[in-house]
């Protein structure tokens, strides 16, 4: 299959896995329970049935479904799991709290919860001190009581893409820098935004980062407020988006963005890497992208969870999963665009059980 048949054929697989998502999509592997206080003495063996939840911070993009399908495959290599994959309907604290408490009143096994901010790392607390084991994921909650942190290092990410920034901007002079984020005061997206700064810092770029505008996880406004900035401010020639929004859509969609980086006058490097987001770096429209491990989200989440619950494991409070590089050219440590989209055609990332740490 061709670039351009396997886009075509991603958005249709990401309208209908939207659908099939709905607020609460699941995979039943098997039946529901009660849960565990975390600490106490191991209740729940190979043969209990127990039900674990993904709460993210919205549903319907591609790192959604991967996590799921991820958390699906890891549940059923271990058995005896039902797996429920959940959001607001827009990105909304409040909402992300009624969630939680709702699956606490219900008694689940496990949460994993991708922070929407404080008022959501006082619902993980309120759910531990209820008996409810929670970790995060993507979006962490580090001063709340959760039991670990599964993901990539967003700040280490960030510095990744300062120093990809870095690379392609040597000698061009004095950088001045918008940033694009989601949802001000995240926390994973705060912390990319202070490393993407320190990466530049460690390359020696003499940068002024002029303004940071928020999208709030909404495709649309994300690509309004890139346009907008770029047409308001024509001294800017470089963005960094901590989230993949305005290249999930075509092109067409971002005519200044594509002015100003085809004609060599703005260098864009972004987070994530969704197989829409590869046109963006075979076009010469973003020089690079760094991107979780999203179908380990959920693998490694699932496996975390059953080792906490089943097992009475103890993690450390950061379980590392990496990030990926890609590039136009690839090379060691990197993915081709194309490399990247036969991935996601496939689903077909690779992952390996995380094991407590040995003491």
């Amino acid at each position: 299959m061709q670039a351009g048949q396997n886009r075509k054929s991603w958005y249709r697989r990401l309208g209908g896995s939207a659908l099939a998502l709905g607020v609460a999509a699941a995979l039943v592997l098997t039946g529901c329970s009660s849960g565990q206080q975390p600490g106490t003495s191991v209740s729940k063996g190979p043969n209990d049935q127990l039900t674990f939840v993904a709460i993210f911070k919205a549903l319907g993009n591609a790192g959604v479904t991967a996590a799921k399908k991820g958390m699906e495959e890891r549940a059923k290599e271990i058995g005896n799991i039902k797996v429920e994959v959940t959001a607001p309907s827009a990105p909304d604290a409040a909402a992300q709290v009624q969630l939680i408490e709702s699956y606490v009143q219900r008694g689940v096994d496990g949460l994993m919860v991708s922070s929407l901010g404080p008022s959501v790392c006082e619902a993980i607390d309120s759910a531990m001190s209820r008996g409810i084991p929670v970790i995060t994921f993507d979006s962490d909650c580090p001063d709340s009581k959760r039991l670990t942190y599964v993901g990539s290092d967003n700040k280490a990410g960030g510095q990744a893409a300062g120093k990809l920034y870095a690379e392609a901007v040597k000698g061009k002079g004095k950088q001045r820098i918008a940033i694009l984020t989601g949802v001000l005061g995240s926390q994973n997206l705060t912390e990319r935004d202070q490393g993407f700064q320190e990466g530049l810092k460690q390359a020696g770029i003499d940068f002024e980062i002029v303004k940071t505008v928020p999208g709030n996880d909404d495709v649309p406004k994300s690509v309004d407020a890139v346009e907008s900035t770029l047409r308001g401010d024509q001294s800017i020639n470089g963005f960094f988006f901590d989230g993949p929004w305005p290249f999930l859509v075509e092109s067409s969609n971002l005519p200044t963005l594509v002015d100003r980086a085809k004609s060599g006058g703005l260098t864009v490097v972004a987070f994530d890497t969704i197989q829409p987001e590869m046109d963006a770096v075979k076009n010469g429209l973003a020089y690079a992208l760094v991107g979780q491990k999203y179908y380990g989200w959920g693998y490694q989440g699932a496996q975390v969870l059953d080792q906490i619950v089943r097992h009475g494991a103890k993690f450390d409070s950061v379980t590392a999963t990496g990030f990926d590089l890609v590039t136009k050219e690839g090379g060691e440590g990197r993915f081709t665009p194309d490399e990247m989209d036969s991935l996601w055609q496939s689903y077909a990332f690779k992952e390996t059980p995380i094991m407590p740490p040995t003491k």
